[in-house]
């Protein structure tokens, strides 16, 4: 699911960094936001999440103590 957001990137491809969501962010890419698909992804309605960006901000529980 991860793979169509705007904000993927190569280095994340070529790492195969996904679901982001719930290992959190990317550890050794660095990026720009350009857009975010999480709260349209069926992954986050399913586990009932509410933020995004995940691939930089972290998990749900590691926003969430910020």
């Amino acid at each position: 699911m991860c793979g169509p957001c705007p904000s993927y990137n190569e280095c994340m491809r070529a790492g195969e960094e996904l679901l982001f969501c719930v290992v959190g962010k990317s550890a050794d890419c660095v990026f720009e936001k350009k857009g975010c698909i999480c709260p349209s992804c069926p992954v986050t309605r399913a586990l009932g999440l509410k933020k995004a960006y995940y691939c930089i901000r972290g998990t749900q529980d590691e926003q969430e103590q910020k």
